[in-house]
């Protein structure tokens, strides 16, 4: 496999690639769906710990 096949997180402010330093999160401002209990389903977006930015993962 190539390296092209894999598709890394890149925060779109700093460029930062470390995996390490990018965490996914939930968005809490948009529900996806409520579960069978009634809790929420939110979506996804990871957050840049170098330089705090939000984005979504792609």
């Amino acid at each position: 496999m190539t390296e092209s096949e894999f598709k890394r997180a890149k925060c779109p402010k700093c460029d930062n690639e470390n995996p390490r330093m990018l965490h996914e999160e939930p968005d809490k401002s948009q529900v996806l769906y409520y579960s069978m209990q009634g809790t929420p389903v939110y979506a996804r977006r990871m957050k840049c710990g170098k330089c705090g930015a939000f984005f979504a993962k792609e």
